[in-house]
Formats: structure tokens, C-alpha cells, sequence
């Protein structure tokens, strides 16, 4: 049985697959060295940036812009409101489903982790140019949005 014959466009596909996962996988590690394990590791440090970007949003929503279920999620936020960095409040829209929101310690500690990342971004020396990262970014945001409405 012959193999398909794999295209320009899909083997540059697989390329920008796997680099998007180096990427990201390098991204982790400086998460956790610059955040460490505990109060605000990577994880943490995610919800928090996800929340002061967004505003309120239901443990469903987060979930999903995650490809996380809601279960998976819950221990995180669960740990988060017991540290005072989130809290529920009541949802206009749904009386069972409470919406997330970052408390004023949960907003200072997302100031800072957005200075600290300002700061470290400051210090890269990329040899791309700002239009080379828009259109990097477009292609990314293409991409996603094909896999989420072609693929399970």
C-alpha cells in the first residue's frame, strides 16, 4: 500500500506543529523557574494574566479557552479562591454557574507578574522584525481557529 503523498503546505504544517510544542515547552520551563511550584506557577500564573485580560468569566468558559474540561480546572481554582487571589460572585446570566473574578491581591499579583514578564521581554534581542511577529501571531490564530472547527 502506497503512503498519501504529503504536501508542501501540511509537511510545513507539521513544522510549525512542532515548533509551536518546543515553544511552548520552553515557555513552561521559564514559567517554572521564574515562578517556581508555588504561588504563582505556571498554571496559577495563567488563570491570573487569563482574568485580568478578560474580566469575570465561569469556570466552564476558562476551561474551555484551555481545551480543559471544567473538572480538570476546578482543583486550580478551587486552590486560588483558598488563597484570596480569586473569588466567585453572583452570574446575571446563569444562578448556578458563579462568575470568577481576581480579588484586589489576585490583581496586584497579576500587575506583577505582567511587569516581571515586560521586564524579561525588554531583555530579549529577537533578530525578527515587529511585522515578522504580527503575521507569526496570525498564522498561529489561523491555525487554531481551523483546528477548533475541524477538529474534535
Amino acid at each position: 500500500m502506497r503512503k498519501p503523498q504529503v504536501s508542501v503546505k501540511h509537511r510545513e504544517l507539521g513544522l510549525l506543529f512542532k515548533e509551536t510544542v518546543s515553544l511552548y515547552l520552553r515557555l513552561s520551563a521559564n514559567a517554572a523557574a521564574i515562578y517556581g511550584r508555588g504561588e504563582l506557577s505556571g498554571p496559577r500564573r495563567t488563570l491570573l494574566v487569563a482574568l485580568a485580560s478578560t474580566g469575570p468569566q465561569t469556570a466552564a468558559r476558562l476551561a474551555r479557552e484551555r481545551s480543559q474540561s471544567r473538572q480538570r480546572l476546578q482543583p486550580l481554582i478551587n486552590a486560588l479562591v483558598r488563597d484570596g487571589l480569586i473569588e466567585p460572585i453572583a452570574n446575571p446570566m446563569h444562578k448556578r454557574s458563579a462568575l470568577l473574578v481576581l480579588t484586589r491581591e489576585g490583581e496586584a499579583r497579576a500587575r506583577e507578574i505582567a511587569e516581571t514578564e515586560r521586564s524579561l521581554m525588554a531583555r530579549l534581542r529577537l533578530s525578527t522584525s515587529a511585522e515578522n511577529l504580527r503575521r507569526a501571531s496570525t498564522v498561529l490564530r489561523e491555525v487554531r481557529e481551523t483546528l477548533e472547527t475541524q477538529m474534535p
